[in-house]
């Protein structure tokens, strides 16, 4: 029997294979797999692609796939249907949901992903309770993506006279070739419908932080501050201490810094988890088959013991 555990993202998609007996057969990468983003043919093209690459071309009996995009009761009925012919068996779940199970496997937690986008997930053990990740225009609090439209606003102040430039405003002038305010504004529009790109702009002001660039670091610390307040929320709300952290903002020391002082104000221990999400994926399918060796093996790689006391 073939298990198949996949992470299909905005900007690309994972596989990874075992067997019911626990041995590992592959990974897969392909491109984006959220079909609000590459519509729902080339999502499959790609979610396709990236299973057959773990697989070795065989067809898989239990497939499990988080997408990110499935935000509404009917992205969850849309894409269980399109999707439901990649394997025998098929599971779909929002992309949070392996991302935390791919660390708690299954127990208790609370995941935050920051990355282009963001979102705060508790698990009780029984339901999902779900803060933000309905998208940039709704929600994506403290992302990259967030982040990114920050600063660019800020710049247009300081084209506009209304808030002075740096040495923040001169490091991103360079990097991003923008030397006047008609550059900025071409630049802005010429990618607004590019998140990825859009959200690169966080990259360079964490550059910019590492070398010691104050406003640089006020960014970060704001837009920890904001998505930490809704991790805390429902810290308080559901008694759970253990916070997984994932996403490339926390590839940031004074992004996860503050983050995890902000937790711990409330009680709660978050850390960077370990595991890719397509390992909470391979477990949802593990358990759905019954395939109890692999799960056993899946729960040795477990790393929620750093939020304990």
């Amino acid at each position: 029997m073939i298990l198949v555990g996949v992470d299909a993202g905005s900007t690309k998609t994972k596989a990874l294979a075992y067997d019911c007996d626990g041995n590992y057969l592959g990974e897969g990468l392909s491109g984006p797999g959220n079909p609000h983003d590459v519509g729902f043919t080339q999502a499959k093209r790609n979610v396709v692609e990236a299973i057959n690459n773990a697989t070795k071309g065989s067809f898989p009996d239990y497939v499990a796939i988080g997408f990110a995009g499935m935000d509404t009761a009917e992205d969850e009925m849309t894409f269980r249907e399109y999707f439901k012919d990649v394997g025998k068996h098929v599971i779909t779940v929002h992309d949070s949901v392996i991302a935390l199970f791919s660390e708690t496997f299954g127990e208790k937690g609370i995941v935050v992903i920051s990355g282009t986008g963001s979102v705060v997930v508790a698990y009780d053990g029984k339901s999902f309770r779900r803060v933000g990740g309905r998208g940039w225009l709704l929600s994506d609090e403290g992302s990259a993506y967030w982040v990114a439209v920050n600063v660019l606003r800020w710049m247009q102040r300081v084209f506009d006279g209304l808030a002075e430039g740096d040495r923040l405003f001169d490091f991103l002038r360079e990097r991003l070739r923008v030397n006047t305010h008609d550059d900025l504004v071409k630049w802005a529009y010429e990618n607004q419908c590019k998140k990825d790109k859009v959200a690169s702009i966080t990259a360079i002001v964490s550059e910019a932080a590492d070398l010691g660039v104050v406003r640089a670091k006020e960014f970060l610390i704001e837009g920890a501050e904001v998505l930490a307040s809704r991790a805390a929320f429902l810290v308080e709300r559901t008694g759970i201490r253990i916070v997984v952290l994932k996403g490339s903002m926390f590839r940031s020391k004074v992004y996860l810094d503050k983050f995890r002082e902000t937790l711990a104000r409330v009680g709660a221990n978050a850390f960077p988890g370990d595991n890719p999400p397509e390992v909470g994926g391979l477990y949802l399918a593990a358990r759905a088959s019954g395939c109890n060796e692999v799960v056993d093996k899946l729960k040795g790689r477990s790393t929620t013991d750093k939020g304990q006391p």
